[in-house]
This record gives structure tokens, sequence and C-alpha cells, in this order.
């Protein structure tokens, strides 16, 4: 029997006298075999963590947990890699690549009576620097992510996007003003920064992205002027008659729209995306968690005859 809960901010897995705990966001009781953390955004972990006697992310989360977040991470620490099972008295666990951010993973946890896979928060596109997350097929039970499980959320096609930045800049730098692209530091500042970099332009950054991109992408000291600027969201940069401020999220940023260019780029697949990768895993029972979760559940129960659920509080399998 495997049970699947929400427990500590988290998902927690049980079976056969062993547990593991999966993002926890809040204070918990450290009784399980390990702690898995999918990526470094602040949403998806507690500083809790520190305590854990065994914990399991891969080696950029790790890089971004200690040197960005600040946090004390000892020997407990277990870098993971993708499709590089860590092994356990009774079950195993695979990450596999999630295409969110650099460093982001699923879990594959496998048990003599079944499989879990949780994919954490993911993108099946493939971007500038990273390629997009695959179903694994034929699991026991799917916990999928649904930040973007409503019909209404489709995203154009990524090299679209880009053209658009690229076109955006071009035209920007021509006028004399200065662009700033602004994103969450962890995703949208190694994406942005990369795709400038590679079409010939000299990118500046703020404090908090620069941070990030020493860590991930190694880049060296540059200065924080410049005609085009890649800066954390939302943006500390004030507006002004010679610049241009465009908001680079997946969903519109609430009042900062007003104000602002929105372009869209998610680092999270959109709604076809998730129902594609919910199809393809052919798994025999789907969790929906965070975000839209009971419509992209009930989309899923309705439109393909899947036993898809909004993740529960207490269940068995």
């Amino acid at each position: 029997m495997i049970s699947v809960i929400r427990r500590f901010g988290g998902i927690e897995v049980s079976c056969c006298g062993h547990s593991i705990l999966v993002d926890p966001t809040r204070r918990f009781i450290d009784n399980y075999d390990a702690v898995l953390i999918t990526h470094g955004h602040s949403d998806h972990y507690t500083s809790h963590i520190s305590k854990a006697r065994r914990i399991i992310m891969s080696g950029e989360t790790l890089k971004i947990l200690r040197e960005f977040r600040g946090l004390r991470l000892g020997a407990g620490v277990t870098v993971a890699y993708p499709n590089r099972p860590i092994v356990f008295d009774d079950f195993s666990v695979v990450p596999l690549n999630a295409g969110h951010v650099m460093g982001s993973l699923m879990y594959l946890i496998e048990f003599k009576f079944g499989s879990v896979l949780l994919t954490g928060d993911m993108n099946i596109e493939d971007s500038i620097i990273l390629k997009g997350a695959e179903p694994y097929p034929d699991v026991d039970i799917l916990v999928i992510e649904s930040t973007y499980g409503d019909p209404s959320f489709h995203f154009e096609p990524r090299d679209n996007v880009y053209d658009n930045i690229i076109d955006l800049a071009e035209r920007t730098v021509r006028k004399g003003l200065r662009l700033v692209l602004s994103g969450f530091a962890l995703g949208k500042g190694q994406e942005l920064y990369k795709l400038l970099i590679s079409n010939g332009f000299n990118a500046a950054m703020d404090k908090n992205v620069y941070s990030l991109n020493r860590i991930l992408l190694n880049v060296g000291a540059i200065s924080s002027n410049g005609d085009i600027i890649v800066a954390d969201m939302p943006p500390r940069i004030q507006p002004s008659n010679d610049s241009v401020i465009a908001l680079v999220t997946g969903g519109a940023p609430g009042r900062w729209i007003r104000r602002h260019v929105h372009i869209q780029l998610s680092s999270h697949s959109d709604f076809n995306g998730l129902v594609d990768f919910a199809v393809n895993s052919r798994a025999k029972r789907i969790y929906t968690i965070y975000g839209h979760s009971e419509k992209l559940a009930r989309h899923l129960r309705l439109e393909y005859g899947l036993n898809s659920y909004p993740i529960p509080n207490n269940t068995l399998i």
C-alpha cells in the first residue's frame, strides 16, 4: 500500500514502513528516510531542512540554497544527478530532469509494490538553457503540478517569444533607450541573460540576477549599468522617460502590468503541456497539486477518463 498525502506544506510518500518527504515548506518532524528538494525557489523548501538527517537535491540547487539563500546544509546532503538512481534498502529514488529552472528535478520513487513520480514544478518545452521534462511511462501514481492547469493558459512557442524579446531589445537600443527585462532571478535571470548574450548583446544584471548567474553560469564581474539590464521581479529600478521595463512572466503580474510591457514566458508548462505529460505517463492514479489543481484533475477525469484528483490530505492506494 502506497500512501500519498499533503504534509508539512509538502508531499509525504510512504510504503512498507518507509517515508519520504518532498518539498516541505513548514517545520517538520524528521522521521523520514529522506527529504527531497525539487529546486531552489523559496516556495518549495523551508530552512528547517538543514535539520534533516538526509536531504537529496541537485548540485545546482545545493549551490543556490547555500550560496544564494544562505542555508547551512551540512554532511546530510546527497547530491542527485538525473537518471542516476539513489538506492535505499527497500526502495530507490531516481532523479529526472524537470526542465523548470537550472537544477530542477522530478523524482521517481520505486518501491517493491509500486512507483510514484513527483514532478515538482516542471516544463516540457526546451529552452535556451534546459531540455524539457519527459514523462516517465507506466508509473502507478503521478503527482503533477498544476500551476497553469486552467484551460485558458496557452503559451506561444518559446522560439517565437525569444524572437519577440530580441526584436524589442533591438528597437529599444536603436531609440537610445534602456531596456529592463524583469523576471524571477532564479529561472528568468539565467534564461534571459543567455538569450541576450547569445544574440550579441552586452547585458548587465541587477544584484540578485548577478549573484545567481555567478553561481550557475560562472559569469565574471560585470557592470550593473547598461542599455539592457536583466533584473529580478519586481524590478527595483525606477521607471523613467529613458527606459522601458518589460515584465517577463507566465501569468499577468497584477498591478505591475498596468505600467509596463508584459512578455509571456513561463518556466512552467501550459495547460496543454500538463495534459500531454499526464496522459503520456499512463499513470494508474494522478494527483494534481499547486495552482489550478481542481480544474486540471477534472479535465483529465472527464475528457480522458483518467483516475485524477487534487492531492488529498490523507489517501491510501
